[in-house]
């Protein structure tokens, strides 16, 4: 076989390992890029989760089910275990604002809403602790929606001892039966009074009915009376609820502003995601042009370099 045949076999082989080489180099980089793109949308996925992530509050009206469809989709993409942790731990603490939650009438906390008149279900003292315990083990404690849980469980707390003192007293004076008195009445109902409206409330008040009326049936005097101690009941419950709307109207006023600053943030975000998108379409249509041009650059030497092997081929052909 003659030399210069050798040489274009070597110069084949050694281009075609170039162009492999090349086309390994480029499917890796195309890899690490969509990797690289996958996590950042897994990742804003879970940003999509919260109103705002940095101050830890959640968007309303999610449910862990959202949390657990969330990581379902990463371990199917083979996501990073990272994001899978970051998962877990965000609906870790969307869980403690269920529990809190569940422990009130209503809903106390709601994306970026507070209740102005949170008003407990029942005296919870356990289910406070175990909450207040959660709450501790947070990531998020010490974001602005940990603060505000741990001041709404200080309010669950006061109020789960106002409900119980309450009860018990109640349960004194229907206990009393007939050697009940007025005076015993005017005093056990004070802690009744302070209690924010509600079914608990309601079911002490049902359950102190029958003992009203019979001293009121009793005694006219006892009547009026008992007409002075309801209206001190409702002025004492009235600066309660005052006092505790007080602060949580103050808090809200503060979450009123950072959902101004976060609409404001999503408008500037908005306006750089539409320019970007637009460079993006811009390096694209860049990107497919010159591809284009390297086609056809390649296609015309290919074959010039045909054409040259043709002419080889001949100039053996004579010289044998």
């Amino acid at each position: 076989m003659k030399k210069k045949t050798i040489g274009w076999i070597l110069l084949g082989l050694v281009v075609f390992g170039a162009v492999s080489f090349a086309s390994y180099h480029i499917y890796q980089e195309k890899m690490i890029q969509s990797e690289k793109a996958n996590k950042e949308m897994l990742n804003k996925r879970l940003t999509e989760l919260y109103e705002d992530q940095q101050s830890g509050y959640f968007k309303p009206d999610i449910s862990s089910a959202t949390f657990d469809d969330l990581a379902t989709e990463v371990k199917n993409q083979r996501g990073d275990s990272r994001t899978l942790e970051d998962i877990a731990q965000a609906k870790q603490n969307f869980e403690i604002q269920i529990r809190l939650n569940d422990l009130f009438e209503r809903d106390v906390l709601n994306g970026l809403d507070l209740s102005a008149h949170p008003v407990l279900k029942a005296p919870k003292e356990n289910q406070i602790q175990t909450v207040k315990e959660q709450l501790k083990e947070s990531s998020a404690k010490e974001k602005e929606w940990g603060q505000d849980i741990a001041m709404l469980l200080s309010i669950a707390e006061t109020q789960s001892k106002d409900f119980s003192s309450a009860e018990n007293d109640v349960e004194n004076l229907v206990n009393k039966g007939s050697d009940l008195t007025l005076s015993d009445y005017l005093t056990g109902v004070k802690t009744l009074a302070v209690l924010p409206d509600g079914k608990f409330k309601q079911h002490l008040l049902d359950k102190l009915a029958p003992v009203k009326n019979q001293l009121a049936n009793e005694n006219a005097n006892f009547a009026t009376q008992i007409q002075q101690s309801d209206a001190s009941m409702e002025n004492a419950k009235k600066n309660y609820q005052e006092r505790q709307a007080k602060v949580l109207a103050e808090r809200n006023k503060e979450l009123t502003a950072l959902k101004k600053e976060l609409m404001k943030k999503q408008e500037t975000y908005d306006s750089y995601k539409d320019a970007l998108e637009s460079l993006e379409d811009s390096k694209k249509e860049e990107s497919s042009r010159k591809e284009a041009e390297d086609s056809r650059s390649h296609d015309s030497d290919s074959h010039t370099s045909s054409e040259s092997s043709d002419s080889n081929s001949s100039e053996e052909a004579e010289d044998d």
